[in-house]
């Protein structure tokens, strides 16, 4: 996958822009086109991506991704990346002490919206600060993110909410990175919280060493599943308390008629610059 990513955003960004991204939520994102810090209208987003979707037909993907043995190695991936995020939500259900089904039978594979598959680029930037930020600091909108990081490069950091401390995540090849998004903050009423994180990058003088990949599938509930607390005895005597981020993030009056569809629709439409 990885070696697909690098084929192409190695490629001219006239190339890429025939196939710029619109409010179905796939194609490619231009350096500056989408900012996840929706606190500051200042800050872009120094990288690039390209949201790759179930739906995605052959003939809707760059040449590249559309030649058979790589379309059917991404429909894999994808495919394998989704059932991973199934056992991760039984494991979270038995947690729960809920039905083990309670998470999966609200992610179904037929229904909407597609989960979505993103190749993730970080140009090096030169002679301008000591670092730059590559995305701004925000939760997933969903319920769980696999976030796989490449050449033991990272940037990648935590928030300590409690704390407003940063994190610095170290990166393995053969580890992957699993957040909590917003969903899960929703039907837990806090008990567990979306994960806040960013990319810094720092700025060398060599535009290619820094470079950094990584890719990142999102794992939405269905569009039409409430996100009103689940029936756990162990948040059932939890009050739902926001901090700051969440004050700002998971902003409706009623969770209890608020649906996954909504809240991705909203949180998609303060990011993007279409």
């Amino acid at each position: 996958m990885f070696k697909l990513a690098k084929e192409f955003f190695r490629l001219p960004l006239n190339v890429k822009e025939q196939y710029i991204i619109r409010e179905e939520n796939y194609g490619y994102i231009r350096r500056g086109q989408e900012n996840l810090d929706t606190t500051s209208t200042k800050l872009i987003d120094e990288k690039e991506a390209f949201n790759i979707k179930k739906s995605m037909q052959p003939d809707k993907l760059p040449p590249l991704f559309s030649e058979l043995d790589n379309y059917q190695f991404i429909t894999k991936f994808y495919r394998d990346c989704y059932d991973l995020c199934m056992q991760l939500l039984t494991y979270v259900a038995q947690c729960f002490n809920i039905d083990l089904d309670y998470f999966t039978s609200r992610h179904k594979w037929e229904l909407k919206p597609d989960n979505t598959l993103r190749l993730l680029h970080y140009p090096a930037i030169e002679n301008q600060s000591d670092e730059y930020i590559g995305a701004g600091a925000h939760s997933d909108y969903g319920s769980l993110t696999l976030l796989f990081q490449h050449e033991h490069k990272s940037g990648l950091q935590l928030l300590d909410r409690s704390t407003n401390t940063w994190y610095s995540v170290e990166p393995f090849d053969d580890m992957i990175v699993v957040n909590f998004g917003d969903a899960f903050e929703y039907w837990s009423k806090g008990f567990i919280k979306s994960t806040v994180h960013r990319v810094i990058m720092p700025t060398i003088n060599s535009t290619k060493d820094n470079e950094r990949f990584s890719i990142a599938f999102f794992c939405d509930p269905n569009d039409l599943t409430l996100l009103s607390p689940i029936p756990s005895k162990l948040i059932l005597a939890q009050k739902f308390e926001k901090d700051e981020h969440a004050k700002h993030v998971l902003d409706h009056d009623n969770e209890d008629s608020l649906t996954a569809g909504e809240h991705l629709a909203m949180r998609l439409n303060k990011t993007y610059t279409y």
